[in-house]
Parts: structure tokens; C-alpha cells; sequence
């Protein structure tokens, strides 16, 4: 019996991440996404550099065609970008001199 590696050598994150996407569906990316922003707080203790994150990660995903047929998870996405934008403007409003 031989092991085939096509699917795994093509489409590598499609093929890692299909049994978390097809189990939770596209709202599977807020899981890391979330956790990259709490380990960067943590680990810098700066909100400025979590919401950058947010909203950069929240704007690349939810202007992809990766939900072409999930309209739902677009507008979760957005609500992400607008708490990394607020996260910003209120960091940058309360920054301390």
C-alpha cells in the first residue's frame, strides 16, 4: 500500500487544516488569529501591537475570496478589524508621553 503526498505537497494549509475547517467551518481562523494577538499582549504588554494585529489579520481575511460563500463569517471579520482599529485610536488618544 502506498502513501500519496500530492494533496499535502500542493495545497499544504488545505490539506493540514481541512479537518479543523470542515469540523468548526471558517470561523476556525478566529481561534489562531485570537490566540496570536492574546500571546503578543502577553508577551509585550502593549495594546497597540494586538490591535495592529487584529486588524491587519481581521482586514487580509475578511477581504479574501475565503468566504465567498459564508457572508456571516465576512461580517465577524469586520467587527475584528473595527476592534483592532479601536484598540488603536484609543491607544494612540490615551498614550502616555
Amino acid at each position: 500500500m502506498g502513501l500519496n503526498g500530492t494533496e499535502l505537497i500542493e495545497t499544504p494549509w488545505d490539506t493540514i487544516l481541512s479537518p479543523f475547517i470542515n469540523l468548526l467551518g471558517s470561523g476556525f481562523y478566529l481561534i489562531p488569529i485570537t490566540f496570536i494577538a492574546l500571546a503578543l499582549y502577553l508577551k509585550t504588554h502593549d495594546t497597540m501591537l494586538s490591535s495592529a494585529w487584529l486588524l491587519a489579520s481581521g482586514v487580509l481575511l475578511s477581504s479574501g475570496a475565503i468566504f465567498t460563500g459564508y457572508l456571516e463569517m465576512s461580517i465577524v471579520y469586520t467587527i475584528v478589524v473595527a476592534l483592532g482599529v479601536t484598540g488603536i485610536v484609543l491607544n494612540i488618544f490615551f498614550m502616555k508621553k
